[in-house]
């Protein structure tokens, strides 16, 4: 008899479970599609629609900043003398810090749902001379948080920027990528607000502009660097400055918490172009 109310009990408990498991069903809606399993009033979740406008530099050192680095290391000078002969000829060297380089992308996204969907991640690669036998790729995942929330801005929890799909890219497909070449500073409204690790909200059938900043590690992009500077000798020992253009190309994937339904990831990029860093240093905003 208690193994009759037992198995009688079991299969209750499996109905109901199997309701609200249908239930939820109802209201779901597979990404990238435009049907919804739950007919009328059923709330259809659609992936957010992302235009990438670019990555724009926003600082960089000068073009005599970049001779008084390089200087010391590529010209040869009697007796040990190469430090201060660069040093009257372009002025005091510069601390590895002195010489950061960002930039910053710009997304436009269109939230086509009837519910807000927050940001939750961006996954960003970057190669530097992508055609060059000396590119460097850099890739790193910036986990967004709520707003107050402690500790916001921290490393990245595992799977942060891992997708399901393989129709996106993941952290894990950058697996080369070079330590600390790549650090970010976090994210902000197009309109200039402050950068923060707080995720903005794309307001139910709304649209947003973003704009999300990056900077090179010193120390592996001026090594990268640094081999430019050795084919511009000659100018140095002539007190010129040197110029360096850099090419690069942007990809990555943004993802977005979608509450009960999961996460939405939705990819950008390859993206191709140069940065030209300038005769005077970029000030950032």
């Amino acid at each position: 008899m208690n193994s009759e109310r037992h198995a009688t009990a079991f299969w209750a408990l499996t109905a109901v479970l199997s309701a609200s498991s249908c239930a939820q069903l109802a209201n779901f809606q597979l990404p990238g599609t435009n049907m919804g399993a739950g007919g009328p009033g059923a709330i259809n979740i659609t992936p957010p629609k992302i235009s990438f406008s670019g990555a724009t530099l926003v600082q960089s050192p000068s073009q005599q900043s970049l001779a008084a680095y390089y200087c010391p290391e590529l010209v040869q000078a009697p007796f040990g003398s190469s430090a201060i002969l660069c040093q009257q000829l372009f002025g005091r060297r510069p601390s590895p810090a002195e010489m950061n380089v960002a930039f910053d992308l710009g997304f436009h996204i269109s939230n086509p749902n009837q519910i807000p969907i927050p940001l939750a991640s961006v996954l960003t690669a970057v190669t530097v001379f992508p055609q060059a036998t000396n590119q460097k790729l850099g890739a790193t995942c910036v986990q967004l948080c709520a707003p107050g929330q402690p500790g916001c801005g921290g490393p990245a929890a595992a799977g942060a920027c891992q997708a399901s799909s393989r129709d996106v890219r993941s952290l894990n497909d950058f697996e080369n990528r070079a330590v600390d070449l790549l650090i970010a500073g976090g994210i902000a409204a197009a309109t200039g607000q402050p950068f923060t690790f707080q995720a903005p909200s794309v307001s139910a059938a709304a649209e947003l502009d973003i704009v999300v900043r990056f900077s090179f590690g010193p120390d592996p992009l001026l090594a990268t660097l640094r081999q430019l500077a050795s084919q511009s000798v000659n100018e140095l020992k002539a007190g010129r400055s040197i110029s360096f253009n850099i090419p690069f190309r942007v990809e990555g994937t943004v993802f977005f918490d979608a509450g009960s339904f999961g996460r939405i990831a939705v990819g950008y990029g390859p993206l191709d172009g140069t940065w030209v860093l300038p005769v005077e240093g970029l000030i950032p905003r």
